[in-house]
């Protein structure tokens, strides 16, 4: 009778084994490519793809993350791993079916509309769904779907990643960046035709160009970055931060794009073009609470706002769990200089771990909340931040 029991026992074990095992697969997700954060900081929205996935095609899963309840929920398989992003004001989000189908959609479950279009690289639905900005994987912008559908820019020529933000005015697009000779810091004397007809193209507005979301005529183009590039509107539409390869981080205000600000680094503060010097004079110090912890100044991979004037820039982080910056740099818009550091940590280590991750970061600037991908697994690092005490608390990390 006890070799009996024990032979249930060890079938029982056995089983239960074979079906968490079962269960877990079902549940494994592959890293995060994009997501996108509710205006109330509720909910996140997540498209997966593996490593390997093809640069301008990956596929993978659909990930909605409710944050309230610690809850996480697949919502589809193979679907574009670029297109995650949620509608602003509301629990309404868009992704991209492998079939090209764009879905609109809410928290509920229930689908409000859907649209054939071409494959995404990156797209934006502003509020109350007017407006609607998608970039394909040459680069080329469009405004609207289906018969409403207009060229914005077709004379691009680069691809994945890309970086489109919204205001009430104006909307960014940054793509790989170049730096000609003899530019200004902003060229705002625009006469190339974006719209260009003819199979060879110029590129005349790739890199990091703002737009007129009314007229959609380009504003200007913004120089100082050079390779990949990542940047953002600020959520009052009166800034434009970057960030990328070179470590040239700046500041452009909106309305006198001739102010263009060097953001300080950590270490040596601000260059100053006139002396070709760097001025350290208020270059912030890591705080004693922060001396084993480390940040350095390698490439910015994406940056997030967690107000509606403060953001962290987040930096190519480590390809391995505890590798990699443990603190960001916090900034606040019209100040070039360090306001203060935030702990994001390196375990598990953020997903910014290459350039094609930039857009697995997000955040919601209202409710103070900051969401990463992770760079070796399938879940997502969530953060609160403090205004008052200018801190960064993890809240959740979830497989």
């Amino acid at each position: 009778m006890i070799k009996k029991a024990n032979a249930i026992k060890i079938i029982v074990i056995l089983f239960l084994s074979a079906m968490a095992f079962v269960f877990y697969q079902y549940n494994r997700t592959d890293p995060i490519i994009s997501l996108g954060v509710s205006t109330d900081g509720r909910y996140v929205i997540s498209a997966h793809a593996s490593r390997d996935a093809h640069p301008f095609y990956p596929k993978g899963q659909l990930v909605l993350w409710d944050i309230e309840k610690k809850e996480k929920k697949i919502l589809a398989d193979d679907v574009n791993a670029y297109s995650a992003n949620f509608i602003p004001d509301s629990h309404e989000f868009i992704w991209q079916d492998a079939q090209s189908v764009v879905h609109i959609q809410n928290v509920d479950g229930q689908e409000l509309e859907k649209f054939n279009h071409f494959w995404v690289i990156g797209h934006l639905m502003s509020a109350n769904k007017d407006f609607y900005l998608s970039a394909n994987k040459y680069g080329h912008l469009y405004k609207g779907y289906n018969e409403n559908m207009v060229p914005i820019y077709t004379d691009g020529g680069t691809g994945a990643p890309l970086t489109l933000s919204m205001s009430e005015n104006y909307f960014l697009s940054i793509s790989n960046s170049g730096l000609p000779d003899n530019k200004p810091v902003a060229e705002t004397d625009l006469t190339a035709n974006p719209i260009n007809p003819y199979d060879s193209k110029n590129g005349s507005y790739d890199g990091m160009t703002l737009w007129d979301r009314h007229t959609l005529k380009p504003v200007a183009r913004l120089w100082g970055n050079v390779g990949k590039t990542t940047g953002l509107l600020s959520p009052d539409g009166n800034w434009v931060v970057t960030g990328g390869e070179n470590h040239r981080n700046f500041m452009w205000e909106v309305h006198n794009l001739s102010n263009r600000q060097w953001l300080a680094q950590v270490e040596d503060g601000i260059y100053r073009e006139d002396t070709e010097t760097y001025d350290k004079s208020q270059l912030l110090p890591i705080p004693d609470k922060f001396k084993n912890k480390q940040i350095t100044q390698i490439s910015v991979i994406a940056i997030a706002f967690v107000t509606d004037t403060e953001f962290v820039m987040l930096r190519q982080s480590g390809n391995k769990d505890g590798f990699g910056d443990e603190l960001a740099a916090l900034y606040t818009v019209g100040d070039p200089w360090i306001k203060g550091y935030v702990e994001i940590g390196n375990d598990p280590s953020i997903s910014t771990n290459y350039y094609q991750r930039n857009l697995s970061v997000s955040s919601s600037p209202k409710a103070h909340i900051l969401v990463t991908g992770q760079a070796t697994g399938g879940g997502i690092n969530v953060y609160k931040y403090h205004p008052d005490k200018m801190e960064l608390e993890k809240i959740w990390v979830a497989d």
